[in-house]
């Protein structure tokens, strides 16, 4: 039996927290690869989850009754309820994309700083 499990997005949540605080900093380079990792399991978790939808259009099993109830075992495994492989996928799916804010928000903070130092250029540039 296993203990609890952790709120994973909460846990992201709280390092978002502290780097709005600024007591956590990533470099941009580490974030930039992290979020790139991000993106690769995002979308490798939601091929894993149309697959797993997909299991429940297959119906034909056969005609007996074992066969009928071996399907409907694999579909619950598959998809339709809490504890499905598509609704864990998508619990998966909503963490990683809790980690990508974090690892955003660096690019998003250089963009508006790039943004605001052009614009600051642009008003003292003669004939603006």
């Amino acid at each position: 039996m296993t203990g609890p499990q952790p709120n994973l997005i909460a846990h992201w949540q709280e390092l978002n927290a502290q780097a709005d605080a600024g007591t956590i900093t990533i470099p941009a380079e580490v974030a930039a690869k992290c979020d790139a990792a991000c993106v690769a399991y995002i979308a490798h978790l939601n091929d894993m989850k149309r697959k797993a939808i997909r299991l429940g259009e297959f119906q034909d099993w056969g005609d007996l009754k074992s066969a009928q109830d071996l399907r409907d075992r694999f579909l619950k495994k598959a998809t339709g309820t809490d504890r499905s492989l598509d609704v864990i996928l998508q619990q998966h799916i909503d963490v990683i994309e809790s980690m990508r804010m974090l690892f955003r928000r660096y690019f998003d903070e250089t963009e508006a700083t790039d943004n605001q130092t052009s614009a600051n250029i642009t008003a003292l540039t003669p004939g603006n």
